[in-house]
């Protein structure tokens, strides 16, 4: 169980813990969690009754699957049905920060290159939990949405991004599924002439 973690291979980029991390930004209790995590001995349901601290590792939410953290933290359909998972990765999706229109980004000493830069009519779009949007149907007729859509007609371009907060064994099987997922939205709009990329991005859960 413990080796799960190696199936992950060149598919994530390990979290960079440095001492100054763990000694400023840390609190104990967050380090022992993700330590825990990684080698799969939280006190979940599951753990309890294998070190004899338990008697039920049926989880106690849904009460139907076995109460391992991986199940509580992305996998029971009770918490799915009332949005903790979609609240969560909204959470995510906030911190990507886009500059507003008369404000200034913070200077680099790195010039990446920028579509962005190619075109002053980009409009971008955010799928939340909450709040839905819908692609113009004059770019694509269709009802797929990834979490951020952006798109310029002068430059007949579209950028989507779909991001997911799986755990972290399951990052290559879900961004197979992300990928797939568009790939009827990504022929549609291909068939507007509208060049498309696509990125699926995961970010583990812990």
């Amino acid at each position: 169980m413990q080796n799960d973690w190696l199936d992950i291979g060149d598919f994530c980029i390990p979290l960079a813990l440095k001492w100054r991390t763990l000694i400023h930004d840390w609190s104990p209790a967050l380090l022992k969690f993700y330590l825990n995590a990684f080698q799969m001995t939280l006190p979940d349901q599951s753990n309890l009754v294998r070190w004899g601290k338990g008697t039920e590792k049926t989880c106690y939410i849904c009460g139907k699957a076995v109460g391992t953290a991986k199940h509580l933290l992305v996998g029971c359909k009770v918490l799915l049905d009332s949005g903790q998972y979609s609240r969560r990765h909204d959470r995510v999706l906030e911190i990507i920060r886009f500059v507003r229109e008369g404000t200034r980004a913070i200077k680099s000493n790195v010039k990446p290159y920028s579509i962005l830069k190619a075109a002053s009519d980009w409009t971008i779009m955010m799928d939340t939990y909450e709040k839905q949007y819908k692609i113009p149907e004059d770019i694509c007729a269709s009802a797929s949405r990834p979490d951020i859509f952006l798109y310029s007609r002068i430059l007949k371009r579209v950028v989507m991004i779909e991001l997911t907060v799986p755990w972290e064994t399951n990052i290559p099987k879900d961004h197979a599924i992300k990928v797939n997922k568009y790939y009827e939205l990504t022929n549609e709009l291909t068939r507007n002439r509208f060049v498309v990329d696509l990125y699926a991005v995961e970010i583990g859960m812990i």
